[in-house]
């Protein structure tokens, strides 16, 4: 009888403490943008919700959008690293030097989707080959569908730039334009609309749903598609609170991040895109522009001189683009398999 009272009491204690950890266990996740933001709609918040249905009680995710605890773009990283956040989504541009790597991503025609940049970034992740995350654990690498190149004005070919004021994104971005003549005006979206506006640039680097984002479409004449490189998304839990977590949890956020956050938010920014373009097609404003194949090839031309300019910069970028190339040949040829397969 004592023996089963005390078997009794030992497993309501374990109960009693299961439901303590349960509680107690609470990780806060959050971003300086609101939560209608394609990245945290789209992306976040279904990972979120998918690792709560199969992780149960044995953890809670509390929401903080809109940067109620952190408002400043630049200081997310900080937030997460410090467990300010438990979890944050970070946009590496805004801590330069942070990530060395992560301009690969801002490369001119490296990348012709979101899909291929959010699935190489986490699988050269995987293999150890990004840096940066000390502190912190990448769960989800996402990005962008590849900027455009937007006109005030009309031109015949993208070579055409010579002279003209273009807006850029950063250094990278600065550097093409420099190889095709043009002179770079790096500045945030908003300045941009104002500088279209005013007639100080001639057109600018931008994200597609960015220029909707930011309502430049009116502002500008042509819509030229060209992958002008795309941005980088991380998804990190700070180091000592997934340490903190139970095999299960942990196995949960995996299973649903990684290569299933880089499918997802491919597939969720290639719709937005391509609901974009349908409706600037309808409209005829901008106009929609392709450079021909001479065009595109000269293109590829001049952005491989940048391309090698900034792997050669060190060892470790040398072997990071190269795994990025063998990552990016394989998928394209798995992609073009499946398709192969689909066809009727």
């Amino acid at each position: 009888m004592r023996r089963a009272q005390y078997l009794t009491l030992v497993m309501a204690t374990c109960i009693i403490a299961g439901g303590a950890f349960a509680a107690e266990n609470t990780l806060r996740i959050g971003s300086h943008l609101n939560p209608r933001s394609t990245g945290i709609s789209q992306v976040i918040k279904p990972w979120a919700d998918a690792v709560r249905a199969e992780a149960g009680n044995a953890v809670t995710i509390v929401e903080y959008w809109g940067g109620s605890l952190g408002k400043s773009p630049a200081k997310q990283f900080e937030l997460v690293r410090s467990g300010v956040l438990d979890i944050a989504w970070i946009l590496p541009g805004y801590t330069p030097g942070q990530f060395p790597e992560m301009g690969l991503f801002e490369l001119p025609l490296l990348f012709d989707s979101s899909l291929e940049a959010a699935t190489v970034g986490w699988q050269l992740y995987d293999a150890g080959l990004l840096t940066g995350f000390d502190g912190v654990r990448l769960i989800g690498f996402f990005s962008t569908a590849p900027n455009g190149l937007f006109m005030r004005g009309t031109i015949d070919t993208p070579l055409a730039l010579d002279g003209l004021k273009i807006r850029a994104l950063g250094a990278i971005h600065s550097d093409w334009l420099k190889t095709l003549g043009a002179a770079a005006q790096t500045m945030s979206g908003v300045d941009m609309n104002q500088a279209l506006d005013r007639e100080i640039v001639d057109g600018g680097i931008q994200g597609w749903s960015g220029m909707r984002t930011f309502g430049s479409f009116p502002l500008v004449d042509q819509a030229w598609d060209i992958p002008v490189g795309t941005t980088p998304f991380l998804l990190l839990i700070n180091e000592q609170s997934w340490q903190r977590q139970p095999t299960s949890v942990q196995r949960a956020m995996l299973k649903h991040g990684g290569l299933g956050i880089a499918r997802s938010s491919g597939q969720a920014y290639a719709a937005i895109n391509q609901q974009i373009r349908a409706t600037l097609a309808e409209s005829g404003q901008p106009v929609l522009m392709a450079p021909d194949e001479s065009s595109q090839q000269a293109l590829v031309d001049r952005s491989q001189t940048l391309h090698d300019a900034w792997m050669t910069a060190s060892i470790d970028r040398e072997t990071t683009y190269r795994a990025a190339q063998t990552f990016l040949s394989q998928l394209r040829a798995e992609t073009s398999t499946a398709s192969a397969g689909s066809a009727p």
